[in-house]
């Protein structure tokens, strides 16, 4: 059958030969198709723009023909999980936990997410307290004994893989299932470091203009 080249939206494998089913319209200048990716087998669907050259019927097309340079993409579903940010984090702390988000759909890339999530929970603590030394559990308990976060993250901390040990060293990647305990873990203690202490402070009252 015939393929358009595009980033599979599920798999996330960019440039891959995403392959035509029967069932599309045409309508003027534009083809709506149905599509399944070779690799995770899942299915996707576009809305495209005759650019130049093939016809508008796809029983012209042939059976291995790569229709990609003869349409411009005017629509395609689903859409790419984009990654969930929480508001407020330091840029540097932002910038890590952003490569662990950009890792995380990727089946294969366990090792690089959890990696990042980890780094980011290492950076965003040392803005917190830069002094503080030790495991990350260790120092996540004495902020929570500070009063800085709850104990209930604190508690968490003894169930989320690899905060107590050197993970760089495991010779196992995480499973997707200790992936995004990680993950929800090191969101929600960025939300209850930054987000939230934002929050508080954009909703303070403003102090009462002296009187002239």
């Amino acid at each position: 059958m015939a393929t358009f080249t595009h980033k599979c939206p599920h798999c996330l494998t960019e440039h891959i030969a995403l392959r035509i089913h029967p069932g599309q319209f045409f309508h003027s200048h534009r083809a709506g198709v149905h599509l399944d990716c070779p690799k995770c087998a899942m299915p996707s669907a576009a809305l495209l723009q005759v650019v130049h050259g093939l016809g508008n019927n796809p029983r012209d097309w042939n059976e291995d023909d790569d229709v990609t340079d003869y349409f411009k993409v005017k629509a395609f579903w689903p859409q790419p999980p984009g990654p969930v940010i929480p508001e407020n984090m330091p840029t540097d702390v932002e910038r890590i936990y952003l490569q662990a988000e950009r890792n995380l759909p990727i089946e294969g890339n366990e090792e690089a997410a959890g990696t990042m999530y980890r780094k980011a929970l290492d950076v965003g603590l040392k803005k917190i307290d830069p002094d503080m030394k030790g495991m990350l559990a260790a120092r996540i308990k004495k902020l929570a004994a500070d009063g800085k976060l709850t104990v209930d993250i604190a508690e968490w901390a003894d169930h989320v893989r690899d905060l107590g040990n050197d993970a760089a060293h495991e010779e196992e990647p995480p499973t997707r299932e200790e992936l995004t305990d990680l993950r929800n873990f090191t969101e929600m203690v960025m939300r209850y470091l930054f987000s939230l202490p934002a929050l508080v402070q954009a909703r303070k009252p403003k102090p009462a203009k002296p009187e002239k």
